[in-house]
């Protein structure tokens, strides 16, 4: 096997590893978290969250967020893409009963739960939660850029509209929110994890 064939293999052996569907062990448990992790976003999102807004600023926190880049980051960047597309399709199908922008707002969300899964966290120790913490903010970020191009694109809003009531809560309330909260649910996570094992292996 030439050293090309075998750098493609191990690439494509990482991805596997990364998107945790190298076992049917290992899909059953990435579709379970996903499961979960979609539920958990829809509940969260339902439950009326305090803001506090001075003019176009909204502050406040959005735990239902935190969920996305949190299974994102414990299951990987599949987990992290279907929760984040599927939570955010499903709430919007049975909170509006509608699908909004062809579901493309859903798409910026999976692409940020897809980011974070990207990299590989590990929960005890301080510094790789500040790094989660740090690529969570820059998931959100992608989401809220996606999401102002939808606005322009698509949806067709004014500038100031798009900018000041779209794309202006996801950076005062997402941003701080996935920076805060992600590292808190993963170690949630973890202590929940170390009770009930979660094996990857066949």
């Amino acid at each position: 096997m030439s050293e090309d064939s075998q750098a493609k293999e191990r690439m494509r052996a990482s991805l596997v590893e990364r998107f945790f569907i190298q076992s049917r062990r290992a899909v059953l448990w990435t579709l379970v978290s996903v499961v979960i992790g979609v539920v958990a976003f829809i509940l969260l999102s339902i439950i009326p969250r305090p803001y506090l807004v001075i003019d176009l600023f909204k502050f406040g926190l959005w735990p239902a967020a935190a969920v996305i880049t949190t299974v994102g980051s414990v299951r990987g960047s599949l987990a992290g893409l279907l929760t984040g597309y599927l939570g955010t399709l499903l709430y919007d199908l049975l909170v509006f009963s509608t699908v909004v922008s062809m579901s493309l707002d859903a798409v910026a969300f999976g692409i940020m739960g897809f980011i974070v899964g990207l990299v590989r966290y590990d929960f005890s120790r301080g510094r790789s939660l500040v790094k989660l913490s740090i690529v969570s903010a820059i998931g959100m970020l992608v989401a809220a850029v996606i999401t102002l191009a939808v606005g322009l694109l698509v949806e067709v809003y004014a500038d100031l509209v798009a900018i000041g009531f779209v794309v202006l809560p996801l950076l005062t309330v997402g941003v701080p929110t996935v920076f805060l909260l992600t590292p808190v649910f993963g170690w949630l996570v973890l202590s929940v994890s170390m009770r009930v094992p979660v094996s990857t292996a066949k």
